[in-house]
């Protein structure tokens, strides 16, 4: 069975009803989708919003349920790379973060996918407006914007020049992708953007239905492992089937 791992944040739980009817659409053959996202995502750290907390990507359990499932062909995709200085953490430890998800993924991937920041975006955006989207959706950061902008280009090119390897490649946001808010990519625009992300992750497949009939039911789906406050929760993977094709959430 064909493996595609998804690892970002926000940006893939907004679009994940688009993914997984779009890979419903153009594989053939049965497939199973690994996501580790959610909103606010860490690399390196626990995150908690609303109540809920996630592990970090790299202590995620993600990692075990694919060395216990041995997948024969896996295609991966690293995005939504950038939290992590919304938190205090610097580029270069983001970037370490980073490397060693990608790493794991290459003993295991044909291809890895990295996609950068949407430098551009914020580039264009006021002082004012970066920090009304912060206090929105990080309350708790002390992110400058003079800051945010010089770590965020240099965790930008890092991540560019993670492509040098030649099993790994790398995307970039298109700027249009982009509204008012900075970083999550306009409903409108996720099918345009998945399409892109999906076809070269999955180079071997016509990606050409783009969630034309998006499966909102995937959004049901819980993580594996997660808190509400201090009380842990599980739940068993894969969270959904569909004509022998399966999605897990980490």
């Amino acid at each position: 069975m064909r493996t595609i791992v998804i690892i970002g944040a926000s940006n893939v739980t907004f679009s994940l009803p688009v993914i997984w009817s779009t890979l419903r659409q153009s594989l053939a053959d049965p497939f199973r989708l690994i996501v580790a996202a959610g909103h606010g995502r860490s690399f390196g750290l626990p995150n908690t919003v609303l109540g809920r907390t996630l592990p970090s990507i790299l202590e995620c359990d993600l990692w075990e349920s694919l060395a216990q499932l041995k997948p024969l062909s896996v295609h991966a995709l690293v995005t939504d790379v950038g939290n992590d200085l919304l938190y205090g953490v610097d580029s270069t430890q983001t970037m370490d973060w980073v490397t060693e998800t990608i790493c794991r993924l290459e003993a295991l991937a044909s291809n890895v996918v990295v996609t950068g920041l949407p430098v551009d975006t914020l580039q264009d955006m006021s002082a004012r407006r970066f920090e009304f989207f912060r206090r929105l959706m990080f309350p708790r950061s002390t992110l400058t914007f003079e800051s945010a902008l010089d770590e965020s280009e240099t965790l930008h090119h890092q991540l560019l020049r993670s492509g040098d390897n030649e099993r790994v490649s790398t995307a970039t946001p298109a700027a249009k992708w982009y509204g008012l808010d900075p970083i999550h990519i306009r409903r409108r625009c996720r099918r345009e953007a998945w399409r892109q992300y999906l076809s070269q992750c999955i180079p071997d497949t016509n990606i050409r239905r783009c969630g034309a009939f998006a499966d909102w039911s995937v959004w049901k789906g819980t993580a594996q492992r997660r808190w509400k406050k201090s009380r842990l929760l599980m739940s068993q993977q894969p969270t959904q089937t569909f004509n022998e094709n399966e999605l897990w959430l980490f």
